[in-house]
Order: structure tokens, then C-alpha cells, then sequence
């Protein structure tokens, strides 16, 4: 199929499930398949239609559902849909506010901290976060001048009614009424493009959390930039020439500048950037870390072959390098207050990521995130602050209000959209592809439940049986696992052999009548 046919699946997935099942593949539940070649932008609401029609019909009259735990085995079943799970570009096809331009934080709104630097548009600026009067806020080294702007007022559910009401409902495209060009968002519609069809639920306008922000990908992306501009990756790397021509712009980090020498245009290195020897030792570090089976992918083959740089990263492999490798990787890599400030970055997202979130917990991590990300303002240029790494800023406050993330990012639905993509066998039809394998597939996990004497996804034995497995009489030398691999044989010296058996003799309980 090819990478420029673009196709939206929408899935649903019951919440009230146990934790570690409503997640699975299984119990997903394909709802809607909007066809391409194209994405559907703006017109998303109308193939939602028929979806958002049978939830209004499930929350006002319900459905009558059988139980057997029920005296007449019939219950009237409600449903409403809690929130939604996506990445940031189609949050806006779905909630109508654009995450483009000066104002693109949908939770910031109009008090979006953002500055138009060469050829961008970026988020910098989190000193007005911090608490009225900080000694940061009077401080010259972050932007050139001093931050006297009030922190970013918090938008209720009824201010955001308001807002929607102040929208004008517009012909879209570049129409003859507006001279043939596109008609210009006025300064009291904000982002707002369209009033969302999630608003036809009764219940929408009170949920405060309505549309999660993905930290699969703003860890992602987050990754991309930091490892990126660490490596001085040509590719991702934020500390381009622009960038340093915006610190000139500023008056900010004299040292950085860009200077000529005769013909030729030189750019200073910076601390915040590998030496090309540190380059090799990350890489080779890389290289040479084993996980357990199932933890993590084969990063070994991830490394360029000159060890300098990291080609072909999947989400997950970022996601377990930024938790588990960088902290320690890059210790003796760069000055102590760069690493202790990435150290700082990946211990938050260790902890929004774990299994249980304790909301105290959370309410602090909020106030040392905003010293983070100052530290970062201090440490790289405006540039390397584009929208995700704004976004990073409010994670802890969906947590408290949606609880482990577990629950709510892609990683899952990442994992179902790779199973839907392999039905496809017509590749001039690939959405009657995906209909007829999901029917199918549906189909046999149904009839799988009910075969006990044949082995499906159900009942077969996990990758790594963890039972015992005896090898020998003496129950010191039983294994708590199942080995892999060729056999290998080891000769022991004298001494090696005296401990071995000194150390058998004293615990094998089968050889105690012998000893006594």
C-alpha cells in the first residue's frame, strides 16, 4: 500500500474493563473506518456522524444487554464516551482548535507563552509560569529582557463554551467572497476553526478532560530534539544556523554567535553538544547495552556504523533510552548542569509513566517541570522549543485529572493499527481489506474462547515458561528458568572446584543423612 494513502481508524475501547485486559488487542473495538487517499481535515465531524447518533442513543435510552448475573438476565446498559486518545495533529481535526500559530496550546489558549523567531514559530518563555516575583523572571540570560507577564489563566469548561459561541461559521476554502483567498481568523475566534461534534453529547460541555495529550509522542518527539541536538544530528538537530543567528537577534550567549573567519562563516561549539569522541562513546554505550527478552528492541542495530548517531528509532525504543540510558550515558558527557537538568527531565517522565500516579506527587512534579524547562531555556536556543516541548507542561495536570497514563496513550492503539494495516491483501481496496480481516478475526477470538483441547491465543504457553525446570537430582542445581542458547562447558580450577562443592555439601538437604 502506498505511504501517501491516508486512512483514519477509529476505535473505542471499554474503560470499565480490568486495567490489564481493557487495553488489549481483543477487547478493542473497530467502530469507524474513514476512507482516503486524503485526510479529512476540518470534515472529520461528518463521517463521525453516525458514531456520535448511536452514543447519544446509548446515554438517553440505553440498550437492553444480557446478565446472568441479573434475576431476569436483562439490564438497560448506558455508555458515554469519556475522552479521546490521539496524537496532536489530529486532536485539532477533533476538537476544532488548531495547534498552529502563536496560540497552538490548547490548554494555554490565548495565553500561549510563543515568539516568531527565523522561519518558526516558538513556544519559549516558561518564566512566566513560575511564581510572581522569582529571581529568574528579572534574570537577562533567557530571552534579553525581563518577564513581567502574569502566569497563563486557567480556562473552565464554561469559558471555553464561551469562546465556541464567539465562532463564526464561515464557507471554508479559498472562496469568491473572500477574493478568491483564504478568509483570515479574526482576533476574538483564537484557534477555534469549528465548534466540534462531540458537543452534540449532552454530557461533553461538563467533561474537563476532553482530549488527551499523547505522551508516547511528545516523549517522542521530546527524544528527537534533545538526542538530536546532543549528537549534533545534521537531520534533528535544533542548533542550526538560524538558531544561532536568533541568539544574535536577542543580544543573548555572546559566545555562540556566529562569526566569519576570512570567506567562511564559523560556528562556535557549543556545550550542549557532543565533541565527536563523546559522540562514539554514547553510541558504542548504545551498542553495547543488553535488556531482557520482550524489554526492549536490539538498539545494537540502531547505531550507525561509525558510531555517530542513532538511525531508525521506533517510540518504544525512545521511550526506554530517555528513562533507562540517558541519565547514565551522557554523565561525563556534558557539564554537570546540563546533565543533572536531562537527569531531572527523564525522572518526570519515569514517574508520569509508572503503573500508579499519587496526585501529591504529581502537584510536584508540576512545580519542579516549570524550573526544568526554565533550565532548558538557559541551556538551549529559542529554536529547540517547538509545541511538544510545551507540551510537556501540562502532563501532570491531565494525570491528576485522568490517572496513569497507561490508559490513555498510543502506544496500544499504535499496536492495533499495525495489525489492521496487515489485512490489507487488495491494495486498490484497502479498507475492504481491513473490514473483511476484522470481521474475520472477531470472528475466530469468539470460537477461541469455547476450544479447550486446541491451542490458540488464549490458552498457549507464554514466551518464557518461568515453571522449574529440574536438571538434576539435588534440588540446588533445579532452574528458576528456561535456558536459551547453545551449551557451553567451563573448566574450573582447583580452588573454584573446593567452593563449588563446599557449596553443594552445605546446601542440598537430599545429602544431610550422608553427612551427619
Amino acid at each position: 500500500m502506498s505511504l501517501s494513502y491516508n486512512m483514519w481508524h477509529v476505535v473505542l475501547t471499554t474503560y470499565n474493563l480490568p486495567p490489564w485486559i481493557c487495553m488489549k488487542a481483543e477487547y478493542l473495538m473497530l467502530s469507524l473506518l474513514i476512507p482516503g487517499p486524503q485526510s479529512p481535515g476540518k470534515d472529520m465531524d461528518v463521517f463521525l456522524c453516525p458514531l456520535i447518533d448511536e452514543l447519544k442513543e446509548l446515554w438517553v435510552h440505553g440498550l437492553d444487554t444480557r446478565d446472568a448475573a441479573y434475576e431476569n438476565g436483562v439490564f438497560r446498559m448506558r455508555a458515554a464516551l469519556l475522552w479521546t486518545v490521539n496524537d496532536f495533529p489530529a486532536r485539532s481535526s477533533l476538537s476544532g482548535w488548531s495547534g498552529q500559530g502563536y496560540r497552538a496550546c490548547p490548554t494555554c489558549n490565548e495565553d500561549t507563552p510563543s515568539m516568531r523567531v527565523i522561519g518558526k514559530t516558538t513556544y519559549f518563555g516558561h518564566l512566566r509560569f513560575l511564581p510572581t516575583n522569582h529571581h529568574w523572571q528579572s534574570n537577562l540570560q533567557f530571552d534579553g529582557r525581563t518577564e513581567r507577564k502574569s502566569p497563563p489563566r486557567r480556562f473552565s469548561t464554561t469559558d471555553i463554551l464561551e469562546q465556541l459561541h464567539r465562532e463564526k461559521t464561515g464557507i471554508p476554502g479559498k472562496h469568491p467572497n473572500y477574493g478568491g483567498v483564504k478568509r483570515k481568523r479574526g482576533d476574538d475566534e483564537l484557534n477555534w476553526r469549528k465548534k466540534s461534534i462531540f458537543y452534540e453529547l449532552p454530557y461533553w460541555v461538563d467533561i474537563e478532560l476532553k482530549h488527551n495529550l499523547d505522551v508516547m509522542h511528545i516523549e517522542k518527539n521530546m527524544w528527537d530534539s534533545l538526542l538530536g541536538t546532543l549528537l549534533a544530528d545534521p537531520h534533528k538537530s535544533k542548533d542550526t544556523d538560524n538558531a544561532r543567528r536568533d541568539l544574535a537577534k536577542l543580544g543573548i550567549r555572546q559566545e555562540l554567535h556566529l562569526f566569519e573567519d576570512g570567506n567562511k562563516l564559523m560556528k562556535p561549539a557549543a556545550d550542549y553538544t557532543f565533541s565527536e569522541g563523546n559522540r562514539r562513546k554514547f553510541c558504542r554505550f548504545i551498542r553495547s547495552v543488553k535488556f531482557p527478552d520482550g524489554f526492549a528492541s536490539n538498539l545494537s542495530k540502531n547505531v550507525a556504523q561509525n558510531d555517530s548517531r542513532l538511525l531508525g528509532l521506533k517510540s518504544h525504543d525512545c521511550h526506554v533510552i530517555m528513562q533507562r540510558l540517558l541519565p547514565v550515558g551522557c554523565r561525563s558527557l556534558v557539564s554537570k548542569n546540563i546533565w543533572s537538568t536531562i537527569v531531572e527531565l527523564c525522572t518526570f517522565f519515569k514517574q508520569l509513566c509508572a503503573s500508579t500516579v499519587n496526585v501529591s506527587d504529581m502537584v510536584e512534579a508540576q512545580k519542579q517541570l516549570v524550573l526544568i524547562l526554565c533550565k532548558l531555556e538557559r541551556i538551549f536556543p529559542p529554536a529547540f522549543f517547538d509545541i511538544m516541548i510545551h507540551l510537556v507542561l501540562h502532563l501532570p495536570e491531565e494525570a491528576i485529572l485522568g490517572g496513569p497514563v497507561h490508559m490513555r496513550w498510543m502506544y496500544p492503539f499504535e499496536r492495533y493499527l499495525k495489525r489492521l494495516k496487515d489485512y490489507v491483501r487488495n491494495a486498490a481496496k484497502p479498507e475492504g481489506s481491513i473490514a473483511e480481516g476484522y470481521v474475520v478475526d472477531e470472528a475466530l477470538t469468539f470460537c477461541s474462547r469455547y476450544f479447550d483441547d486446541v491451542e490458540t491465543r488464549f490458552n498457549r504457553p507464554d514466551r518464557n515458561d518461568d515453571g522449574i525446570h529440574p536438571t538434576r537430582q539435588l534440588s540446588v542445581f533445579e532452574s528458576q528458568c528456561k535456558p536459551l542458547g547453545k551449551q557451553s562447558y567451563v573448566e574450573l580450577d582447583n580452588n573454584a572446584r573446593d567452593k563449588a562443592e563446599f557449596y553443594i555439601l552445605n546446601n542440598s538437604p537430599e545429602l544431610e543423612p550422608y553427612l551427619k
